[in-house]
């Protein structure tokens, strides 16, 4: 435990310039586990051997709720909070043709820019994952524990955010809606509401994020946040949902333009989309691609590549996205596990689940730095305020 608290306590600190954490929010950090970087730098555009130049969308009327190949299902308590429907609808944008189903990616109109973390913060991308297989995520006995704790700003290029007036992206973002921030106030209206989606910047927050170290595969669960998992370059990934004014639902991709690296904010949280590997480093361009990052249930998330080299298909994952192969993990040893898969089709990544997820602990402790008053109890930022219970979901088979 006191492991746990020193990595915290450096991480943190590091992330934020904070010489002096509360005594209340170690504990709580301290908590989550029951006994048993980089820089701003700028980031590659290493891609694979095969650079992708369309994605295939979802289909019409695709299910949100039904967890199937070619879908994203979403738990049914996430889905009405959201106001989700059932099925996602499609719009007919410049680079989708909705008789195919095919985005061709140099026609969307990216939003400007290319910066690093340190355009957003002067601290720049910090990051940092820590193994510790003597402490046990609560709920999952003798699985040990995967820590992930940073700044949520990614090593690799950004775009400029809030989107400026003028630019090719932004009608396209000021025709959405952009909610309402838990975590504090927007620089457009001076209060937590958005005027549109175009208002939303970026901004570092605490991502602490605490997941099975070796996870065990259990089931096909329906997904019940908005980040699905965490990257090694320090950013997440969201569910391939964005809806509109009038409620309903697409592949976010498929309804505005994201940077040059397939991400943008949502509550001034950098994250990404579809074509999420663009710019990730080190891909390789030969054989299995590396893992870029780990799920809320604790699995790998790889690249597009198989053991042979060849890009999966949707037809090769089961309906989560993902496969069981022999995988070298990022501390370079090699392991037979189950792991999701980053391709060109819909969902892109996560599916659903395979594993049961303590959300609770995924998603970071309440009461992280810089709450503000008004959501004192809650974590406003990676759980948006929702409350979740310190247990694995769902909590029956």
């Amino acid at each position: 435990m006191e492991l746990i608290k020193m990595t915290f306590k450096r991480i943190v600190s590091r992330a934020f310039n904070i010489t002096r954490l509360p005594l209340g929010l170690l504990l709580l950090s301290a908590v989550v586990l029951t006994a048993c970087g980089g820089g701003g730098s700028s980031g590659s555009s290493t891609s694979t051997s095969s650079e992708e130049t369309t994605l295939v969308t979802s289909a019409n009327g695709v299910s949100n709720v039904t967890c199937a190949k070619n879908a994203q299902c979403i738990e049914f308590i996430f889905a009405g909070v959201a106001s989700m429907p059932k099925t996602l609808s499609q719009l007919s944008t410049s680079w989708t043709d909705t008789s195919t189903n095919i985005i061709t990616l140099s026609k969307v109109p990216y939003v400007d820019g290319s910066n690093d973390a340190f355009v957003y913060s002067p601290q720049g991308s910090i990051f940092e994952m820590t193994t510790i297989p003597t402490q046990d995520i609560n709920g999952f006995p003798g699985q040990g524990t995967r820590l992930f704790i940073g700044n949520g700003l990614p090593s690799t290029k950004m775009g400029t955010f809030p989107v400026q007036s003028g630019t090719a992206a932004y009608s396209y973002y000021a025709a959405l809606p952009g909610g309402t921030n838990p975590a504090g106030t927007s620089v457009a209206t001076g209060n937590p509401a958005y005027t549109n989606s175009a208002a939303i910047g970026i901004s570092p927050y605490p991502l602490v994020s605490a997941v099975p170290l070796n996870p065990v595969v259990s089931g096909f669960y329906p997904i019940n946040s908005l980040i699905v998992g965490v990257t090694l370059t320090g950013a997440v990934w969201h569910v391939e949902k964005a809806n509109d004014a009038s409620g309903n639902y697409y592949n976010p991709l498929n309804a505005l333009p994201t940077d040059q690296c397939f991400g943008h904010p949502y509550n001034q949280q950098y994250h990404l989309h579809s074509y999420s590997w663009k710019c990730f480093p080190n891909q390789g361009t030969t054989g299995q691609s590396p893992v870029f990052g780990f799920a809320l249930d604790g699995f790998p998330i790889t690249g597009p590549r198989g053991a042979d080299g060849h890009e999966l298909t949707n037809e090769e994952l089961d309906i989560c996205h993902g496969t069981t192969s022999v995988i070298t993990m990022p501390d370079g040893t090699t392991k037979n596990t189950y792991h999701y898969v980053l391709n060109r089709e819909y969902p892109h990544s996560v599916g659903c689940f395979r594993g049961k997820v303590n959300y609770d602990l995924a998603l970071g402790p309440d009461n992280p730095p810089f709450t503000p008053p008004g959501a004192l109890g809650t974590n406003p930022y990676m759980k948006e305020g929702f409350i979740y219970p310190n247990a694995p979901q769902p909590p029956t088979p």
